[in-house]
């Protein structure tokens, strides 16, 4: 744990004892791993144990307790609760990441063992939560890997999309089409490129998740195509991006499919690039 973050724990530490409406807080993410740890531009990820979440998320009064904070908002997490997100004075910025105490025991033990596998450290703890967790955390996580159905799924999904952004883009929907190559072909994309690195590296090797640290683990060679496969909001930039997402996508799957014995889609690439080229080809953009 980073040094520039000691002075808001310890006036969280000091207020949550005292405090009767904290049963537990931990710290996870940057600040507790143990691999590729804080550094100068990490957040502060705290998980608090709570009977009154709407106060938290609605009243400023405890928050003032911690340090002099200039921006606040709630923010959904991935199971549906809320986090209340702070930027406090020099720019540090911290998740106060809300959880009834009555639910603690209602999460899937596989989603635990993935929350804590990477380091937390608790900072407060008045209900024993501690060793409770320590044995759900222990549980191995399973890893499934992709099935050729998932494959050709996945293969065909962003096919279908390449011709699908070639269509706005003509409309002149640069927004819509962007957006579709920036984002959800991008995900397509991640996930074969995360399916190739473990392919390559066996099932065990870590590929963290939504793309982080992606410079880390995935290949050399695919990060550097990738500086092709992002877009400026321009016409032309759109269509090189996505002409350059495509052959990328391409390559890798090719390669995964080779590596697994899976069939490759190739009539739906032959007919979708043609699709595209074609539209492309015709006038100009």
């Amino acid at each position: 744990m980073t040094d520039r973050y000691k002075s808001i724990i310890d006036n969280f530490v000091r207020w949550g004892i005292a405090s009767n409406k904290l049963h537990a807080a931990l710290v996870l993410g940057s600040q507790a791993r143990k691999n590729l740890v804080a550094d100068e531009y990490s957040d502060l990820d705290i998980v608090m144990i709570v009977d009154e979440p709407d106060y938290f998320m609605f009243t400023d009064q405890w928050l003032h307790e911690i340090g002099l904070f200039h921006v606040s908002f709630i923010e959904d997490t991935l199971d549906g609760l809320k986090e209340r997100r702070v930027m406090f004075d020099n720019a540090l910025d911290v998740d106060f990441i809300l959880r009834p105490k009555d639910t603690i025991k209602a999460i899937p033990t596989e989603e635990i063992a993935l929350l804590f596998s990477r380091g937390y450290s608790f900072l407060i703890d008045k209900i024993e939560l501690e060793n409770e967790l320590k044995s759900l955390s222990a549980t191995p996580q399973e890893y499934h890997p992709m099935t050729e159905r998932d494959f050709v799924n996945i293969v065909n999904d962003f096919w279908y999309h390449s011709v699908w952004t070639a269509k706005k883009l003509k409309r002149g929907e640069l927004w819509t089409a962007k957006f579709c190559i920036d984002s959800y072909m991008k995900w397509k994309l991640l996930t074969i490129i995360e399916c190739h690195a473990r392919m390559k590296h066996g099932e065990d090797y870590d590929t963290w998740y939504n793309g982080r640290f992606l410079e880390h683990w995935a290949e050399s060679w695919i990060i550097d195509k990738l500086s092709s496969c992002f877009a400026q909001y321009n016409r032309d930039s759109i269509q090189t991006s996505l002409l350059s997402t495509m052959a990328l996508f391409r390559l890798i799957a090719i390669e995964v499919s080779e590596k697994l014995y899976f069939q490759y889609p190739e009539c739906v690439d032959e007919y979708a690039s043609g699709v595209v080229a074609k539209m492309f080809q015709e006038n100009s953009i």
